[in-house]
């Protein structure tokens, strides 16, 4: 495993892992293969962890499309994001834009707008794919020149691929460590992630996701897993794996009381028990 200083991700993904993402470094496995990480979102452990060899991946090809363009061609995509005023009207417009219509670049702009326009940075779609969050009403920039410039270079040697997460868990081997932070079984309310992509991800994904890890795990990779502390995902998982606690706060929770809360975390090895993580009894 080969580490360089860290860097920060350009975007903030709901359920994101960037408060947490030193934590969760800091919990890796002695990994000697590949980083894997297949729910890719803000890319926030990728981004702290800067490991020499990589394949992120999601199932959200829109997201996928702008990493790849903010790794080939930030600059343009900045560029573009200059000329989009932050205006109620203009999100409107853009929210109506059918991705199939546009550019590579366009669509990455699009993604990165949207994600720091739209109420909370919520990227939820409908059935038809079609962009549902509404206008958030920030006075801040869109992007920071050196943060995006710095997360391109720290993607140069990253394979980024549009896949379900079956896909991705089904190609890691021997030494690697595979990274899983999926759409959290909701606990209600704006916690309800699972809007992120048409198909949308339900209880069945969640089963799937458990025997696909099982999978991983007979192949020698090292897997974690981190997800909404509820009963469901303490029986399904916790049946295969080593559980343990993280506390956590939920920014998204209108209601600043309910923010605190725990993640469980589970893996297929021992963990460096520190800080915010408690082995659960």
């Amino acid at each position: 495993m080969s580490l360089t200083p860290s860097e920060r991700s350009f975007l903030k993904w709901a359920g994101g892992k960037t408060r947490y993402a030193s934590t969760l470094v800091a919990l890796a496995p002695d990994f000697s293969g590949t980083y894997r990480e297949p729910f890719l979102g803000s890319g926030a452990v990728y981004f702290e962890l800067r490991p020499a060899t990589s394949a992120l991946s999601d199932a959200n090809g829109e997201l996928i499309t702008c990493f790849r363009q903010v790794r080939d061609s930030p600059l343009e995509v900045m560029g573009l994001l200059d000329t989009m005023p932050n205006t109620p009207e203009y999100f409107e417009s853009v929210r109506r834009q059918k991705p199939a219509d546009l550019s590579d670049l366009e669509r990455a702009a699009r993604v990165i707008y949207l994600n720091k326009t739209s109420f909370r940075g919520l990227w939820r779609v409908n059935k038809k794919g079609e962009f549902n969050t509404p206008y958030g009403a920030y006075d801040r920039p869109y992007y920071n020149q050196n943060t995006l410039l710095r997360a391109s270079k720290a993607l140069t040697n990253a394979t980024i691929i549009e896949a379900d997460f079956e896909t991705a868990l089904d190609q890691a081997g021997p030494g690697d460590w595979v990274y899983l932070d999926p759409p959290y079984v909701p606990l209600g309310g704006w916690a309800d992630f699972k809007r992120y992509t048409p198909g949308q991800f339900g209880e069945n994904d969640h089963v799937r996701l458990c025997e696909a890890m099982r999978r991983a795990d007979s192949q020698g990779a090292f897997v974690t897993l981190t997800n909404s502390e509820t009963e469901f995902v303490h029986e399904l998982f916790g049946a295969h794996f080593r559980e343990a606690r993280l506390a956590t706060r939920r920014d998204i929770n209108l209601v600043s009381s309910k923010r605190g809360s725990w993640d469980l975390v589970f893996t297929n090895y021992e963990p460096t028990v520190s800080g915010q993580i408690a082995l659960s009894l």
